[in-house]
């Protein structure tokens, strides 16, 4: 969809924009039932910059958006803020007050306004089974801790962004010093467990070794995400890093000391530089 809507712009001579809602639409519709975020707005400017999009723009969602027609949608938004002359949108795409507005509105609404509107058929990873890609199939999927199987839908690993704060140095005491890093609210954290992955500081990319959870052996009640870097010296504290999760090596567990616990955590290690060997 955006490679296209990339195209249509170089082809009538105009700037691409990526539109995008905030909150998400069911924070304000049914606040409380909004799913956690794939990306946040800053990762996803990033992202949709990244692949040709010169522009995102942030269409603020609130009541008094949402009870607007398919036609003053079109009118006031797309064409009236955003300028629009072309619009793309996927073939599932609904807008408008109660979702009342599909792809042959849009089309006929932008028709109107003397633009053209283009749909993009759904993408399919696997047409004879009918594998379709959708954020809800791989939020289950890292919920349930598959975070390769998820890596394979989103086409990237999963990674969620997060300021580094400070733990409870138990990891320091074990001799694998993890960074603590506190992610976005909104954010999804996969299941927990402990993963192989990376993490991102600056420019600068490392292997690591990931655990998502309570720490049962402590009895610690509070989820956390503590990351482990591969060949990594220095403090991170107050670092805003980005922390990848390529693959699962096991449910988080309960350990009967701190002896087993160290033992088990150098063979995590060891996983997980394999799979980070393994190229990501």
């Amino acid at each position: 969809m955006i490679r296209r809507a990339v195209e249509e712009a170089w082809g009538c001579g105009r700037g691409c924009v990526a539109a995008t809602f905030e909150p998400h639409p069911q924070a304000v519709l049914r606040s409380g039932s909004e799913p956690k975020l794939l990306t946040t707005l800053d990762i996803k400017r990033e992202l949709l910059l990244g692949l040709g999009v010169d522009e995102v723009r942030t269409i603020p969602f609130d009541e008094e958006l949402s009870r607007k027609t398919p036609q003053d949608f079109v009118r006031e938004v797309l064409v009236g803020e955003l300028h629009a002359a072309v619009a793309v949108v996927g073939e599932n795409f609904r807008f408008g007050y109660k979702a009342s507005g599909d792809v042959k509105v849009l089309g006929r609404c932008m028709r109107e306004t003397g633009g053209e509107a283009y749909v993009v058929p759904i993408y399919a990873l696997d047409e004879i089974v009918d594998e379709s890609i959708s954020s809800t199939k791989i939020r289950a999927l890292l919920q349930e801790g598959d975070a390769r199987e998820a890596a394979r839908l989103l086409g990237r690993p999963y990674f969620m962004r997060g300021e580094v704060v400070v733990g409870d140095k138990r990891g320091r005491a074990l001799g694998f010093p993890t960074a603590n890093v506190l992610p976005d609210a909104r954010a999804l954290v996969p299941g927990r467990g402990v993963y192989a992955g990376y993490v991102r500081v600056g420019n600068e990319r490392y292997g690591a070794c990931t655990n998502v959870g309570v720490a049962p052996t402590f009895d610690r009640h509070e989820r956390r995400v503590e990351a482990y870097l591969l060949g990594y010296e220095g403090d991170l504290y107050g670092e805003v890093v980005d922390v990848a999760f390529v693959e699962r090596l096991r449910p988080e567990k309960r350990f009967s000391g701190l002896d087993e616990l160290k033992e088990q955590i150098a063979r995590d290690v060891v996983e997980a530089q394999k799979v980070v060997n393994q190229g990501v």
